[in-house]
């Protein structure tokens, strides 16, 4: 009634790379594709994860940001009541 379970993995797992989905007609189907598989011009040469770089902040550092952003709007929504 049962039959004993296949091994390997399932969908390709193993065989997934980013560098084949950057040639994949349908690679705007895949989450993520426009950083992890970029292409066309606009990426050559560019840092694409920029936003990740900068993680030497501090935790006193962001809590000090934090405050300064909300007391700038309060400023900005005191001065437009």
């Amino acid at each position: 009634m049962f039959e004993p379970v296949r091994g390997g993995t399932r969908g390709g797992q193993a065989e997934f790379k980013w560098s084949d989905v950057a040639q994949d007609k349908d690679r705007e189907n895949y989450l993520g594709h426009s950083i992890n598989a970029p292409t066309g011009r606009w990426q050559k040469n560019k840092d694409i994860h920029w936003y990740q770089r900068d993680a030497k902040q501090t935790e006193a550092e962001r809590q000090e940001e934090i405050r300064r952003i909300k007391e700038a709007e309060a400023e900005a929504i005191a001065a437009a009541l």
